[in-house]
């Protein structure tokens, strides 16, 4: 399996640096996984336009990373339970997740992809949302491989 992650992001050096880089850790034990940033100055310019054209320049910067399964985060998508997340993941071969900018992602975006999720109800910084992401990839990998990490 593969697994793709690409974010709109600054960089990857923040305060959650540590637990992104262990959970990448782990996760590259079950699959080949890539975690790319991306931010550019088309994006920058964008993001200090408007919310329209900041959503565009996201599209615009991801669209050549749809491959395989794709998922949005998106805070109208879907709710999961960790185990409803396993069982999504299952029997995949490619799997690219998306998060977007300060600005989520269009909805003509979100559309293409062949699912979208919410990781919660409530808004979460962008860094954040990675992390807890990973999390739940690894997780979702322990429940599928019976291991005990999720009791």
């Amino acid at each position: 399996m593969h697994i793709n992650l690409l974010s709109i992001q600054k960089n990857n050096n923040n305060e959650f640096s540590k637990i992104d880089e262990r959970y990448t850790k782990l996760i590259k034990k079950f699959c080949n996984f890539n975690d790319i940033c991306i931010f550019n100055n088309k994006i920058n310019l964008a993001q200090n336009t408007n919310t329209i054209e900041a959503k565009k320049s996201y599209t615009n910067a991801l669209n050549p990373y749809k491959k395989g399964f794709c998922i949005a985060l998106d805070e109208k998508g879907k709710e999961l339970t960790s185990i409803e997340f396993a069982k999504l993941l299952q029997d995949k071969n490619e799997i690219s997740f998306f998060i977007g900018g300060a600005y989520g992602l269009e909805k003509e975006f979100i559309a293409q992809m062949h699912t979208s999720i919410a990781l919660s109800k409530m808004t979460l910084v962008h860094k954040f949302a990675k992390t807890m992401l990973l999390e739940q990839i690894y997780r979702a990998f322990c429940i599928n491989t019976n291991h005990p990490y999720h009791k």
